[in-house]
């Protein structure tokens, strides 16, 4: 698989999560593109033996093993910096390539636009609907608003909002960030940009590395014409998992708005946060009342659960 010139990176963090693993592996391994391509995995000490599994099954692979769980950033990390590709893709375990095609179209893109720093594609669920969160802009108080009320979801050529909301995208369009589950990097631009933040355990980092990009004058592009399947926190197999690293992507993503705004006093975006869950709580529920769709109900639950973490946090903050 390696050549005198390497074009294409893939780094996969893996943390116990082999099955999946296994399946992102298959669906792009023997695609035609492989004589550019490089692939290495991270593994953050998984108990499942994954390590053992992937040297067995793929061992054209590259494999970092940690002894325990260094997280997202410094995992990427440490594959970025023994990668020889002279592009750089951070794909999550949970993905599936469909289109065999994929990684060739999106490096050509990258080929002929030298101002792209970097580049994401449309995550899409597995039933094929857009996967809110794959791309967006830079945390600030109209962003978060714009988000919170929808404003960027039904004028979203007028409102930008935190996460991209189109319906369906057909240009390619500039944006802050796009999401780390398939993050395309230009490598030569790391040695002015930095690596990923490793103070960020995981969640987020893909915000700030996005918006450091842009600060340095580079540009990142959010192709909606390319499509990844992406399961959507499929390493963690329960619900209370899940809900735990919601709670930390919403304190990273306050810590990282305050970052950027040092001065503006935390009620204003607080509020704006608080309201936005309450209504959206609101909205599913009347939604599941209608449709008698079990999903909206969850979803009214869930934007409920986040509205009690955020109180209880702040109230804790506050008191301390």
């Amino acid at each position: 698989m390696m050549t005198d010139k390497i074009k294409l990176s893939i780094v996969i963090v893996n943390w116990n999560a082999y099955d999946l693993l296994r399946q992102c592996l298959n669906s792009f391994l023997f695609n035609g593109f492989n004589d550019y391509l490089e692939v290495i995995i991270v593994d953050n000490g998984s108990t499942d033996g994954s390590v053992e599994k992937i040297k067995k099954e793929f061992p054209c692979v590259m494999v970092l093993e940690n002894s325990s769980n260094m997280g997202f950033a410094r995992a990427n990390n440490q594959a970025i910096k023994v990668a020889g590709g002279e592009y750089i893709l951070l794909l999550n375990s949970d993905t599936m390539i469909q289109h065999g095609r994929i990684f060739e179209k999106w490096v050509k893109f990258m080929d002929l636009h030298p101002e792209a720093a970097a580049s994401g594609c449309r995550l899409i669920f597995p039933d094929g609907s857009h996967q809110v969160g794959d791309a967006g802009f830079k945390p600030s108080l109209s962003t978060v608003m714009n988000h919170c009320f929808f404003l960027s979801r039904a004028f979203p050529c007028f409102f930008k909002g935190l996460f991209l909301s189109y319906g369906r995208l057909k240009n390619v369009i500039e944006v802050d960030w796009v999401s780390g589950a398939a993050l395309l990097i230009r490598k030569s631009v790391l040695s002015k940009v930095g690596l990923l933040d490793e103070g960020t355990f995981m969640f987020a980092e893909d915000i700030e590395w996005g918006c450091r990009v842009k600060a340095l004058g580079y540009k990142i592009f959010y192709l909606p014409c390319l499509e990844i399947v992406h399961l959507q926190g499929g390493s963690s197999k329960r619900q209370s998992e899940q809900a735990i690293f919601s709670f930390l992507w919403l304190e990273n993503l306050r810590r990282l708005y305050f970052f950027y705004h040092k001065n503006q006093p935390t009620i204003f975006y607080d509020l704006i946060m608080h309201s936005g869950f309450l209504l959206r709580c609101f909205i599913y529920y009347v939604g599941f009342l209608i449709k008698s769709d079990r999903r909206m109900k969850v979803k009214s639950e869930k934007m409920f659960n986040y509205f009690k973490y955020r109180t209880r946090e702040l109230r804790d903050i506050n008191v301390r």
